[in-house]
């Protein structure tokens, strides 16, 4: 049997008498039963992303929780604490209502073909989050579930410390709403202006190049791998983020044309599949950004030497930038190129940042926000009235 993750008791409220249940929750399943020894469970909720969770609020804490049961929802009460643990412990895995009780949207950070992600505030924990906004205008939603279904199944299944963490999901309003850890830092983007020392270069890309070999190992492509994509933080780590294009190769290609322009592989454009090593000519146009503060046109990719004099990184990208993916180099071979025989041991690059001035560069951001400065400034706060509309709306089915 699947190892127990959470267990407490909880009371279904009746007009005229309550009873008195006891939940499981497993690995992929939650059992709610009337024994104590979980025997004939009445509810068996499965754990997927078609699956609402609904929570019921009192004062300022939880109250109940709430599962669709036979087109009808049936509201569990239980102590605070065990509610609380039940809401992180399912987090990402189903499907919450109720978003507006839980978060509050600060200012848009971001804004893509499909999506906006907002900067808001757990109003629990008054730290910050970021949240990704998905509207089923952009697609049927099955289409438009299949598409968070993906992006949040693919992130639940990694743990890397460069890499975005989701916590929850929630609809309403025709929209989804993917709850992620806030990253404080810049766009790489925002500095690619700049000329950055050559030790700056190789710190950024071997946390990339880190990342995309971890990624390799579980045949997961990300698929939008840019610089707008690549978040410094302070301490001079990377932050990949935007799993919106990712897909799992565990059972071959995946065909359709996602990325952005300038920065996806050949082969996604000619014959419209992503393949294992599809990653490694994105980075490769990275460092060619990073080193020459040029985009990458295809006459420089057949000259390389032209615009990058250092042997090594030349070498390099020719390797990365191979147009037959079957030839390209991938991240570990990346990894032990002689281009980065004068850096920090890549085994050790995650639990000792380099200590480069690249500090000086990223806008200093705070985590945890300032409530009183934020309540200062709420008023001067303007957000899309269709926005606030959908944050605000209380569905029939959250009453």
């Amino acid at each position: 049997m699947d190892k127990d993750l959470l267990c407490f008791n909880c009371i279904r409220p009746h007009t005229f008498f309550s009873k008195t249940y006891y939940l499981k929750v497993m690995q992929d399943e939650i059992w709610i039963s009337a024994y104590n020894n979980y025997e004939k469970p009445k509810y068996r909720i499965e754990l997927k992303l078609t699956t609402q969770i609904l929570w019921k609020m009192g004062k300022e804490s939880l109250k109940a929780f709430g599962i669709v049961y036979q087109n009808n929802i049936k509201y569990f009460e239980a102590q605070q604490i065990h509610l609380e643990k039940l809401k992180n412990t399912l987090g990402g895995r189903v499907i919450y209502r109720n978003m507006a009780s839980f978060y509050e949207p600060i200012q848009l950070i971001g804004e893509g073909l499909s999506a906006k992600v907002f900067q808001s505030i757990d109003k629990k924990s008054k730290k910050a989050v970021a949240v990704k906004m998905i509207k089923q205008e952009f697609g049927r939603e099955e289409q438009v579930l299949d598409i968070v279904q993906t992006e949040v199944s693919i992130l639940q299944s990694l743990n890397h410390q460069n890499i975005v963490k989701v916590i929850e999901v929630y609809e309403n309003d025709q929209t989804f709403w993917i709850v992620q850890e806030f990253v404080a830092g810049i766009p790489l983007s925002d500095i690619l202006k700049q000329k950055l020392a050559s030790n700056e270069i190789k710190s950024i890309m071997i946390g990339l190049l880190n990342t995309v070999m971890y990624l390799q190992s579980l045949k997961i492509v990300h698929r939008d791998i840019k610089p707008e994509n690549i978040i410094i933080q302070k301490d001079n780590s990377i932050k990949v983020i935007d799993f919106g294009f990712a897909a799992n190769l565990k059972f071959g290609t995946v065909s359709s044309v996602c990325g952005t322009p300038g920065y996806y592989a050949p082969e996604v454009l000619r014959s419209k599949e992503s393949s294992y090593n599809s990653d490694m000519f994105s980075v490769g146009v990275v460092l060619f950004n990073l080193i020459t503060n040029q985009p990458l046109l295809k006459s420089k990719m057949q000259n390389v030497q032209q615009f990058v004099p250092d042997q090594d990184a030349a070498d390099l990208l020719k390797k990365m930038l191979e147009v037959d993916p079957t030839k390209r180099i991938n991240a570990q071979q990346a990894l032990e190129h002689p281009f980065f025989k004068d850096k920090i041991k890549k085994t050790n690059y995650d639990k000792q940042d380099s200590q480069f001035p690249l500090e000086n560069h990223i806008l200093q951001q705070q985590e945890q926000l300032n409530i009183q400065s934020y309540l200062h400034q709420k008023c001067n706060i303007s957000l899309d009235a269709k926005i606030i509309k959908s944050l605000r709306t209380t569905n029939l089915i959250d009453q």
